[in-house]
């Protein structure tokens, strides 16, 4: 059996629709930090690969514990957050909303390009993994484990860490992360 963890990144320091590669706030250090230290105290720690989407908020959030294990990072564009091409950085926030609400099979091309990439990659996982990533990219691997076509099916929070198990080609769903907790006004 091999484990994955999936991380989503800390706190970005600007919106999707200030930046299109933020890197983490105060907040997001301090979660980075903390993330770090519930990571190390697994049994095999010491096992396990690094991997960090390209972008920076991610990267800076696996570079904590990189760093506290002396270990390599590899960078994978294929855990890259959702694209947007020809989407307005003013636009992205209401974009991204709409495939929210959206089904895998009714992704456009590039986003069904991304999906199908993360699912393939994922597939090809033979060690144990910790992936540093984003809420979308997260999102398609527990609905591709759960069977669940929607493109949002869990909402983690900065910080969280969802653990899989991997046998053969199959892939378990050991403990979702923590979600964001909503405010009822």
């Amino acid at each position: 059996m091999t484990k994955i963890i999936l991380v989503r990144h800390g706190e970005a320091s600007a919106s999707w629709e200030e930046s299109s590669d933020p890197g983490l706030s105060n907040l997001g250090i301090n979660q980075a930090e903390e993330c770090s230290s519930i990571l190390l105290k697994l049994d095999d720690i010491d096992n396990f690969d690094l991997k960090s989407s390209p972008l920076k908020r991610a990267i800076e959030t696996a570079e904590k514990l990189k760093i506290k294990l002396n270990k390599n990072l590899l960078i994978d564009p294929a855990f890259a957050e959702i694209p947007s091409p020809g989407v307005s950085l003013q636009n992205r926030q209401h974009w991204l909303k709409e495939i929210f609400n959206q089904k895998v099979d009714e992704l456009e091309k590039p986003q069904k390009n991304w999906h199908k990439k993360i699912i393939s990659e994922i597939k090809k996982i033979e060690r144990p993994t910790i992936i540093f990533s984003h809420f979308m990219v997260i999102n398609t691997i527990v609905g591709y484990v759960k069977k669940d076509e929607s493109m949002v099916c869990f909402y983690p929070d900065n910080c969280s860490i969802t653990k899989l198990n991997k046998s053969e080609d199959k892939i378990h769903l050991a403990n979702l992360g923590s979600e964001l907790s909503s405010k009822i006004n």
